[in-house]
């Protein structure tokens, strides 16, 4: 159609709220029945797995479009969005300072543009070259006119497998709606039809976070160590990064490893989740009996059981969370103060969401023989990770910790159990396995040098796989210390 001038804009919407209005009460009957009819037939064709959608409030992702860039002017099917990210595809497609929507004005919800499509004649569809794991925008269409069908969106992952839905009515007074996401499968396309198969609709302020790739990320981390009381409890720490939820479950194991050869576990182990403030959030002892408060606030039995991750032995403790971006740590002691050989554990059970698990670390006192500390964790994905993971022990005592680790060593093995790095000191490199050159420099220039020279560090690029990080005192010292992988990427 080309450039639009403001008095044609005006005059078309003009005409169209004349129209809107002479047509609404002949069309209104009709309109509810063909919004009853589509909306049946389209939900009833929906797979079982259309389940992966969690409506989530507004929020900022890495990807925006607020429209002004355009200006006033027709916007061609396949247009560029999202600073590349996406296409919107559709016809009728305008930008303009408002939308006329029946009986209401459609106004901007961040600028002086939105976009609108007036009554189309089929979907309007947003299609991404790099899948997300949110999406969300301000929605309007028409109110008192042509029964006000409802607005449905379809997300499709890149396979083109529909994981969810939703449907809602614009009901206010030009205002726009917002509605947000999270996906539990990255979503390649969303498309929006309406009710009546031709109600038009207004959108603005689109917000979008790009799916971690498949190849990046930390999950299902875990330590093993021995818990005894006081400051020498086990203490592991973790942080949600993202912009949405994330769902974990955290364990405390103790009666399980004696299949493993530990003699001396941890027979009713306690586990306490505490959120980045020092609050306790939730708490668990023996996991077939809830623990109600905090975050934990119905029974959870019966989820544990469908996590796949359930605890063998009656005694072991475990909590499920949705947990918002933040530091965490879950404290695991004995009850009645009991001694023994345990595992903390945190598993990710949703990792296609927008959000993840990063930089993890857990304290407790180092011993010898089996009492040294184990540090477990899993790359996911299809390409490498880089990380960097430390042996911390003098840099405890700013914190009051009396009895640190003088000098830990640090050891990194492979899912075969195969020694692959290895460091005392890491300002003093150790050449063999993956580490091929001087990593001093590196070290630095993370930003995770430890404090003490005395301290263990690696950098390492790993495969997706399981790595295990072993940290023991040089000449079976003893003293708290603290493991941690820190992502790089």
């Amino acid at each position: 159609m080309g450039d639009l001038s403001v008095a044609a804009m005006n005059g078309r919407l003009e005409l169209e709220e004349k129209r809107s209005l002479v047509l609404a009460c002949l069309r209104a009957a009709t309109s509810y029945a063909l919004r009853a009819l589509a909306l049946s037939v389209f939900l009833n064709a929906l797979p079982a797995n259309a389940q992966q959608v969690t409506q989530v409030p507004p929020f900022v992702g890495t990807h925006s479009e607020t429209w002004e860039r355009f200006g006033i002017s027709q916007i061609p099917s396949g247009t560029s969005i999202l600073g590349g990210i996406a296409t919107i595809s559709g016809d009728e497609l305008v930008t303009f300072t408002s939308f006329m929507m029946c009986l209401v004005h459609g106004m901007p919800s961040d600028g002086t543009i939105l976009m609108y499509s007036d009554r189309p004649s089929g979907p309007l569809t947003v299609s991404f070259s790099q899948p997300v794991s949110a999406f969300g925008a301000y929605w309007g269409s028409g109110v008192g006119c042509f029964g006000d069908p409802p607005s449905i969106l379809t997300f499709r992952d890149v396979a083109g497998n529909v994981i969810g839905t939703d449907s809602f009515v614009y009901t206010g007074d030009g205002t726009l709606a917002w509605h947000g996401y999270q996906f539990g499968t990255p979503v390649a396309t969303i498309t929006r039809i309406a009710g009546d198969g031709q109600e038009g609709v207004a959108i603005d302020g689109l917000q979008a976070t790009v799916a971690a790739s498949p190849g990046v990320a930390l999950g299902n981390i875990s330590t093993r160590s021995l818990v005894q009381t006081g400051e020498h409890v086990m203490i592991g720490g973790f942080i949600v990064q993202g912009t949405g939820t994330k769902s974990v479950i955290i364990r405390a194991i103790g009666p399980e490893l004696t299949q493993y050869g530990i003699s001396d576990a941890l027979a009713n182990p306690k586990l306490e989740l505490y959120n980045g403030t020092g609050a306790l959030i939730g708490t668990n002892d023996d996991w077939q009996t809830t623990i109600i408060g905090g975050v934990i606030t119905s029974n959870q039995v019966s989820d544990i059981q469908n996590s796949g991750r359930a605890p063998t032995a009656a005694s072991e403790s475990a909590i499920i969370a949705d947990l918002q971006p933040g530091n965490y740590t879950a404290i695991v002691r004995g009850v009645s103060n009991t001694t023994g050989v345990a595992l903390v554990e945190v598993y990710d059970l949703n990792s296609g969401a927008s959000s993840s698990l990063d930089n993890i670390s857990t304290r407790s006192f180092v011993q010898t023989g089996e009492h040294v500390m184990i540090g477990g964790f899993i790359v996911q994905g299809t390409g490498p990770k880089r990380v960097i993971i430390r042996g911390i022990g003098t840099e405890l005592t700013q914190y009051g910790i009396a009895d640190v680790l003088a000098d830990p060593r640090l050891e990194l093995h492979d899912g075969t159990g195969a020694l692959i790095a290895t460091n005392d000191d890491w300002q003093t490199t150790i050449l063999g396995g993956i580490i091929t050159s001087n990593q001093v420099s590196d070290i630095q220039s993370s930003g995770r040098a430890p404090t003490a020279a005395s301290e263990s560090a690696i950098i390492a690029d790993l495969q997706p796989g399981n790595y295990t990080a072993i940290v023991n005192g040089v000449n079976n010292t003893t003293g708290v210390a603290l493991v941690e992988v820190y992502d790089l990427d």
